[in-house]
């Protein structure tokens, strides 16, 4: 079954007066479970139309659809809340909170819904533990290495068990062990969790590993 339909993207913008597209007409639909490796160059919207999945930027033209739902009908407060409960990001640098600690990192997703903080942090320290932080939840991100880092962004990605992890380059700052590492536990999840994984990556070694490739260029997709 669909989770994701992307129906005839468009995204573009003016510079120095001159049109620049980046997707053009783009179709894709992403099944309920799967794991999606999206590759290409770079400069060729990969990022883009993640975060168009992700409901962080619009399209210019087209629809997202949710389970048959189009995202970008929702208000601004309701596309918020949406994201917050059913999407999980990880991206290239991790984006963690460099004055919390890699506890409350994790938890920072349940406290945005109103969970209670005891709630959070008995969660947070669940999913701390299941990927090998267990001895590392009171350091803060400086403290860390790059995998652990990143390991705490894959905590709060999956938090509150998302539909979807949308994940850009999350290897692509680390060396080729860790980010073989990082790389095997989002597929782990996925089969745990059954949570969806779309992954941006210019790694083709890793993508081929597991789920569909799919290539973007000149702003369509392609099958590989």
């Amino acid at each position: 079954m669909a989770l994701i339909e992307a129906q005839f993207l468009d995204k573009s913008f003016f510079q120095d007066k001159k049109k620049v597209e980046i997707l053009k007409d783009l179709n894709l639909v992403v099944e309920k479970g799967e794991v999606l490796n999206i590759l290409g160059a770079s400069g060729a919207g990969k990022s883009t139309l993640l975060h168009i999945l992700g409901a962080l930027d619009h399209p210019t033209n087209g629809k997202v659809l949710y389970d048959g739902k189009d995202i970008f009908l929702l208000n601004e407060r309701d596309v918020a809340s949406f994201r917050n409960k059913r999407i999980g990001f990880v991206f290239q640098f991790h984006h963690l909170l460099s004055e919390f600690t890699a506890l409350e990192n994790t938890m920072m997703p349940g406290l945005v819904l109103g969970m209670s903080r005891q709630e959070s942090e008995q969660k947070a320290h669940e999913i701390l533990k299941r990927l090998g932080l267990e001895n590392r939840h009171n350091h803060k991100p400086g403290e860390l290495s790059g995998g652990e880092q990143q390991r705490v962004a894959v905590s709060r990605a999956v938090f509150l068990n998302p539909d979807v992890v949308l994940a850009d380059e999350p290897t692509g700052n680390l060396d080729t062990k860790t980010g073989e590492e990082v790389h095997n536990l989002l597929m782990e999840l996925n089969k745990e969790l059954e949570i969806t994984m779309i992954v941006v990556t210019h790694n083709l070694k890793l993508a081929e590993k597991n789920g569909r490739c799919l290539l973007l260029v000149d702003g369509k997709i392609e099958e590989m």
